[in-house]
This record gives structure tokens, C-alpha cells and sequence, in this order.
């Protein structure tokens, strides 16, 4: 393993890393060709794990090296963990990329190399969203975020099948890197063919379920309040009724809306202080209106019992509390410090205490006969928890605070990944950040207006309807990722046969 073989490899990596948003550079992605092949021509097994290493270090490095702006806000107190944010954790990560590796490799010279190689890549990406709390971000399905035709797929394969998609595609032209002998050939034109059929297959159906599905809207209108409140001055007391203020008088710009939502830890006292109230309710102009607030809560048990939480709170103009729902999510070292009594660490959110936990659960508006699904900052990136039916749930709404990362690539990722749960589930988003990228989007994926980043403002819509029925994700997720990989695999088949018969006869 040379010098400038790794060097490709640590490039390959970082350039299929920049698929994402905003750059969505999709040529990236078949760089996974590049790594298949030096999978392939690995003497031994430790070599091609190196080669996976390097190219997981690169594409982690490049996809996620947004995080560590999230250490540079309060810099002097956390600048000592900037380079472990930047790149220990994408060190970290290329380990899972080197378990591909280490098990595909085993079958580099089967015929089933291409179709279990991906297998495992997608197998593997499960495993990230569940170990260690689970960090299901970088997932190479999201490639195709900027595409909406391509991603309806994920109402029925979910994330993780259009993963398989991509990772299919991208890795298909691997053994034309190595060869050209006929049968090299011939397998390269078969994976080529049945590339094109599926994504004609996806595009059709994406093209069909938009034109099905345009746009509704219910009755009830909405206003997202996006103040663009500086990290730096968000917990600070001196700040506090300024900010406060902000959001009010944001609040009160011309127009009536029926639910005003403010974004994750708006309120960083909990909302129930006198004064804090009073200013609060100032804020509404009739009786029909409520308010969704991200904000700090606790227990009201003494302080020895007393427990903290990262909660979306409602209220009415009467200071009546409708519901609160907890995080149920934290993130580790942000929010909590996983293994307290070993780590003598300080979470990099505000305050002493850790947050508490919470529990999982669907809210209702009774005035609006309205179910929500809260989430709160990163619980949307988590597939299989956000996955409800919306039979039982109207909407989803997920409060952020993505002021952490500043001007990088994380908002806008989070933005995409935040719509892919709509279209998983066919429910419409309310997405609401503190600093953009706040937005309104349909049960199908379509962005129907959005704010910038930095910008102080506010966005007015009627909150979408969500699907009639069920998508079949909501429904039967596992199975129906399995079902794809079949599908694809019986699809290969086919063309190969059609190929062999082709070529036999001519």
C-alpha cells in the first residue's frame, strides 16, 4: 500500500463526502467505485480495512466537520476538544467504514462481491444510527436529497433503502477500474442496465406520487418565528429579555395566526415564571391562538430531586399549559455526559446539570383537533424513531436550534434530512430554528417556503394536510427493505440472463 495509493484514497473519501448538501456534488458518490476496486486488489485483509479506513477518515472529515463549530462557540472554555471534534470523531467513524472492508473482502472474487458489498454498506449504516446512542447523519441515501423525484422512494424503502439505491449505482463501474476481459464487461453492462432500469423505476414513481399528491392545506394557520438570536447571547441574563422581546415582537407582526412556534430553548428559564409569563401572553391577540415553545423545564421538585429537561411546551393566552413533551433524545455531550462518574467532563450546553430523558410521545391541540409529533433538534435525524402512522399523528414539528454550526454545511443538512422524515411518513414538517433553516414542508417532500440563514424573521402558512393513508414505510418498514434488495438482486438477474442470451445469439 503505497503512499499515493492512500493519498487517492483519503481524496476519494473527502470528495464523496461533499454529495450533501448544500454542495450536492453527486459525481461523489462513485468514488464507493474507486474503494470497491482497491477492496478487490487488497493482497490481504488488513490491507483493503486501511484503504476503507482512509476513505471512511476523508468522507466522515468532509461530511461532518461541522460539529466542531459547535466547540468554537464558547471556545475558551472547550478549544482543547476542537481537534477531536474536527477529527477524532471522523476517526472514530471511519471504523464502521472498515468494517465493510473487513467483511466484503472475504468475497472479492465471488460473483456476489458488488451486490454484498452493498449489502453491508447499508447493513453497516443501521448499525451507526443505533451504537453509542447512534449518529445516523452521513447516510449516503441523502445524496439524492436535492432530487425530489428520486427520493420518494423513501415512503416506501425508508432511508436506509435508498441507500441501497445509491450505493448500488455509485460502486456499479468498480470492475472496469480493474479489467477488460469479456467478462468483466459483461457483469459492468449488466450493473450499468439495471442502474438505469431502477432509477427509471424510482423516477417514475416519484414522478406519479407528486402529481397524485399536490399541496392541501388545513385551516389552521401557523407562524414560524425565527429570531436569529446568537448562541453567544442566548443564555446570557443580561440578554434574556431582550431576546425575550425579539421573539415576542416577531410574534406580533401583522397577521392572525392560530399556533405561533418558537424554536428549540427559546425560553431558557422555564416558562411558568411570573414576569416570564406575563411577558409571554402579551403575544396573543384572541382566544383561538396558542403557542408552541421550545424552552427549559423542570420538575418543581426540590432541588436535591430536581430534574431538568429540554422540553416544546403549549400554552394558551390564559398561561394554561396544554401539553409538554421532553426530549426523549440527548445529545451525548451536549445535553448529558455518558459515563459521568468515569468522564469528568462539562457538557457543552449551558448549566451544571445534565438534561433528564424523556419519553417518546404524540401531543394533541384538542382546540384544533391537531396531533403532533414533537421533535426536538437531532431527534429527526432518527429514522426509526420519528417512523409513526399518520392515522394517529397530523404533523410533525421539530424545533432546532442550529446555531451551534454556524454558516457550515449542518443546517442545511439538517434541513434535508429533517424533510426526508415527512416523506417517510407522509406527514407534513414545521420546521422551526432558532437561525434558519426554518421552513414549511408537505407530506411529499416539497418545500413550500423557507427562511436563509441569519435571516429575523417570520414565515406564515396554513399548515399542510397530511396523506390520506398510511406510506408504506410507516407501515412495514423492515420487510420492505428486504423486499428492495430482492427486487434489485432479481432485476440484476434478469438482465444478465438477457445479456447472455443476447450475446450467445449474435
Amino acid at each position: 500500500m503505497t503512499l499515493s495509493n492512500k493519498l487517492i484514497s483519503l481524496v476519494a473519501g473527502t470528495i464523496c463526502g461533499l454529495c450533501f448538501a448544500p454542495v450536492f456534488f453527486l459525481p461523489g458518490i462513485f468514488c464507493i467505485s474507486l474503494l470497491m476496486a482497491q477492496i478487490k486488489i487488497s493482497k490481504t485483509r488488513f490491507e483493503a480495512i486501511k484503504f476503507a479506513y482512509i476513505f471512511g477518515f476523508g468522507f466522515y472529515l468532509s461530511s461532518l466537520y461541522w460539529i466542531s463549530f459547535a466547540l468554537s462557540v464558547y471556545i475558551d472554555q472547550f478549544w482543547w476538544a476542537i481537534p477531536f471534534a474536527l477529527f477524532g470523531l471522523p476517526a472514530f467513524m471511519a471504523i464502521f467504514t472498515s468494517l465493510i472492508a473487513l467483511i466484503s473482502w472475504q468475497l472479492r472474487d465471488s460473483k456476489i462481491y458488488h451486490f454484498f458489498f452493498c449489502c453491508i454498506w447499508v447493513f453497516i449504516e443501521w448499525i451507526i444510527s443505533w451504537i453509542f446512542t447512534g449518529l445516523p447523519w452521513a447516510l449516503i441515501g441523502y445524496a439524492f436529497s436535492n432530487w425530489l423525484i428520486l427520493i420518494q422512494g423513501a415512503s416506501i424503502f425508508g432511508i436506509f433503502g435508498l441507500s441501497f439505491v445509491v450505493v448500488y449505482i455509485a460502486s456499479s463501474p468498480y470492475n472496469f477500474l480493474l479489467a477488460k476481459a469479456n467478462t468483466a464487461k459483461k457483469d459492468f453492462y449488466t450493473r450499468i442496465i439495471t442502474c438505469v432500469i431502477v432509477l427509471i423505476f424510482i423516477a417514475i414513481y416519484g414522478y406519479l406520487r407528486l402529481e397524485a399528491n399536490p399541496t392541501e392545506y388545513t385551516n389552521i394557520s401557523a407562524r414560524l418565528v425565527q429570531p436569529s438570536i446568537p448562541q453567544t447571547a442566548k443564555w446570557e441574563a443580561e440578554e434574556f429579555w431582550q431576546n425575550l422581546d425579539t421573539h415576542v415582537e416577531l410574534s406580533k407582526k401583522e397577521g392572525d395566526p392560530n399556533v405561533i412556534i418558537w424554536s428549540e430553548a427559546a425560553l431558557t428559564v422555564p416558562y411558568h415564571i411570573k414576569p416570564v409569563m406575563q411577558v409571554i401572553l402579551s403575544i396573543f391577540s384572541n382566544d383561538e391562538q396558542i403557542l408552541l415553545t421550545g424552552g427549559v423545564s423542570d420538575n418543581n421538585k426540590p432541588s436535591g430531586e430536581l430534574e431538568l429537561y429540554s422540553s416544546l411546551i403549549g400554552i394558551d393566552r390564559y398561561s394554561t399549559k396544554i401539553f409538554e413533551y421532553h426530549k426523549a433524545h440527548l445529545v451525548p455531550f451536549g445535553e448529558y455526559i455518558p459515563f459521568k462518574n468515569i468522564l469528568p467532563l462539562k457538557k457543552i450546553t449551558h448549566g451544571l446539570m445534565d438534561y433528564t430523558e424523556g419519553t417518546r410521545k404524540s401531543v394533541i391541540i384538542q382546540k384544533f383537533d391537531l396531533a403532533i409529533w414533537p421533535l426536538i433538534c437531532y431527534e429527526a435525524i432518527f429514522p426509526h424513531e420519528v417512523r409513526v402512522s399518520n392515522q394517529i399523528v397530523d404533523v410533525l414539528v421539530n424545533v432546532t436550534n442550529d446555531t451551534w454550526y454556524g454558516n457550515s454545511s449542518g443546517p442545511y443538512q439538517h434541513l434535508e434530512i429533517s424533510r426526508m422524515r415527512a416523506i417517510e411518513n407522509g406527514l407534513p414538517m414545521l420546521r422551526v430554528a432558532n437561525n434558519g433553516i426554518s421552513a414549511f414542508i408537505d407530506p411529499v417532500g416539497r418545500i413550500l417556503s423557507k427562511t436563509e440563514l441569519n435571516q429575523v424573521t417570520v414565515l406564515d402558512n396554513y399548515v399542510p394536510k397530511k396523506l390520506p393513508s398510511e406510506t408504506f414505510f410507516s407501515k412495514y418498514e423492515p420487510s420492505l427493505m428486504l423486499l428492495e434488495v430482492l427486487c434489485v438482486l432479481i432485476l440484476q438477474l434478469f438482465v444478465k440472463f438477457c445479456i447472455y442470451f443476447f450475446t450467445k445469439n449474435h
